[in-house]
């Protein structure tokens, strides 16, 4: 796992958007559209609604964004 994508995640989370998120990151959007599609796809579970507007983490994305931030402080 790439670190990167923790901070990309915490920041989708925190923006709720993936524009904003890109912004704030100095990427694409397609960049965090796809960094957050490889973190779903290495635990193997969703992590992001994207159905809703603005986005929100799924019951296991607020769990994985709990130990992200924790992970990141460190």
């Amino acid at each position: 796992m790439n670190i990167e994508k923790i901070k990309y995640y915490i920041d989708l989370v925190e923006c709720r958007n993936f524009t904003e998120t890109a912004k704030k990151n100095f990427v694409s959007q397609t960049t965090i559209s796809q960094q957050i599609a490889s973190l779903e796809k290495e635990f193997d579970m969703k992590l992001i609604d994207r159905k809703q507007i603005p986005i929100e983490p799924t019951q296991a994305g607020w769990l994985f964004y709990g130990e992200a931030v924790v992970l990141w402080k460190q």
